[in-house]
C-alpha cells in the first residue's frame, strides 16, 4: 500500500509544517491500512478526540495535550499558546474533521489551500457560494473568525473529495498571525484565480522570499 508518507513531493515546509506532516501522516497511513488492526482502531479514536477539539484554544481540552510533544519552538514565559502551537493544533484538529469517513487521504502534500480551493470551486454546481465562503476567509480579522471559516471551507471539501497539504496549511496559518499575513492571503488568491489551464508550476512558499 502507498501512502503520502511514502512519496516526497517538492515542497517545502517549515518546521511547523514538517512536524505537522509527519503527526498526519502516520496518523493518515494508520487509518487508512485496515490491515494494521489495533493501530487502525487507535487512529479512528484519536482522529474523534482531535475533532472535539476544534475551535476551542489550545491547552483546554487535557487529552489533546500531547499532541503538541515536540514541536519545535520556544513556550512563552506567560504560559499563554505561542503561534507555533496554534497554528499546529489548528491544522491537526481541522484534518480530523477533513478525513472523517473517508477512505482516501486527505492530507495531500503540495495542494496548497487556495489550490484545493480551486478545484472545489470547479467541482460545485455553482462557483458563487466556494468564492463567497474564500473572500470572508481572506477578511477575517481574527485568528478565531479565520478557523471559523476554513472549517466550513474543509467540510465542502471533504464532501467533495478533495485533499490539501495539512504541513504547507499549517506554515500559512502561523504566518497568519505575524505581520506577513498579507503574503499568505496573497498566495491563496494567487493559486485560487489562477486559470484552469495553466499549467505554470506554483511556486514556493511565500515567505521563503524576503
Amino acid at each position: 500500500m502507498t501512502t503520502v508518507a511514502d512519496s516526497q513531493p517538492k515542497t517545502q515546509w517549515r518546521e511547523i509544517g514538517r512536524f505537522v506532516h509527519s503527526r498526519v501522516s502516520a496518523l493518515q497511513s494508520a487509518y487508512l491500512d485496515p490491515g494494521r488492526g489495533s493501530a487502525r482502531a487507535s487512529a479512528v479514536a484519536t482522529l474523534a478526540r482531535l475533532r472535539r477539539g476544534i475551535g476551542k484554544e489550545v491547552g483546554a481540552l487535557p487529552d489533546l495535550w500531547e499532541v503538541l510533544a515536540g514541536l519545535p519552538g520556544e513556550l512563552r514565559d506567560d504560559g499563554r499558546p505561542t503561534w507555533q502551537e496554534r497554528a499546529a493544533y489548528t491544522a491537526i484538529t481541522l484534518y480530523a474533521l477533513h478525513q472523517q469517513s473517508k477512505s482516501e487521504p486527505m492530507h495531500v502534500p503540495g495542494r496548497r489551500l487556495g489550490e484545493a480551493l480551486r478545484e472545489l470551486r470547479k467541482s460545485s454546481p455553482s462557483e458563487d457560494p466556494v468564492r463567497r465562503r474564500f473572500l470572508a476567509l481572506g477578511t477575517a480579522q481574527s485568528f478565531t473568525e479565520t478557523v471559523y471559516h476554513v472549517r466550513g471551507l474543509i467540510t465542502l471539501l471533504r464532501s467533495h473529495s478533495i485533499g490539501l497539504d495539512y504541513g504547507s496549511f499549517a506554515d500559512d496559518l502561523y504566518w497568519l498571525q505575524t505581520t506577513r499575513a498579507d503574503r499568505v492571503r496573497l498566495q491563496w488568491g494567487r493559486d485560487f484565480y489562477r486559470p484552469v489551464n495553466d499549467n505554470t508550476p506554483a511556486e514556493g512558499h511565500p515567505q521563503d522570499k524576503e
